[in-house]
């Protein structure tokens, strides 16, 4: 799949999903998992060190996003929307190694861990395709605000300002 057909993809994914505004993360998550009929729910967590940022988690009754504790913001909002659109988008997820769900899941019982479902690896193009989706979705949400007309701003920062804007 080309890189344009990627973008194509994310960009028809993008425009049936309605972002809130103003952006709350948790309502995005509550609406969508409404629509798919199953809970996607926000799991904030210390993350070992080399843990990736976010992973995706599926278990029987519910979507799990993990998401690392440290992060904040526009940079937890986009790891968030990431591991997010691999589930808009349907990539399979791989079964979670029982040994690393017991360490990043201590509080779990390891029966529970095994029927687990978690990220562990991704084709390039999947990546490609959540990167895209979040950025789409996360430029909906934390759109750049255009300069007050006022401001005294350069006319070319304006410019360049209203260039990156989507609407």
């Amino acid at each position: 799949m080309s890189l344009r057909q990627v973008r194509r993809r994310c960009e028809r994914v993008a425009r049936s999903i309605e972002v809130p505004d103003p952006f709350d993360i948790e309502l995005l998550l509550a609406t969508l998992g409404t629509r798919r009929g199953r809970p996607i729910v926000l799991l904030p967590f210390d993350l070992p060190t080399g843990a990736p940022s976010g992973l995706c988690v599926a278990a029987g009754t519910a979507d799990y996003l993990v998401v690392t504790s440290s992060a904040t913001g526009t940079q937890r909002d986009h790891i968030v929307l990431h591991e997010l659109a691999h589930l808009l988008l349907g990539h399979q997820l791989q079964a979670l190694d029982p040994d690393a769900g017991g360490q990043l899941f201590q509080h779990l019982d390891p029966a529970v861990i095994r029927t687990m479902l978690g990220r562990t690896t991704y084709s390039t193009v999947e990546e490609q395709e959540a990167e895209i989706l979040a950025s789409l979705l996360g430029q909906r949400a934390h759109p750049l605000a255009p300069p007050a007309p006022d401001s005294g701003s350069d006319p070319v920062v304006q410019r360049l300002g209203r260039s990156l804007e989507h609407g």
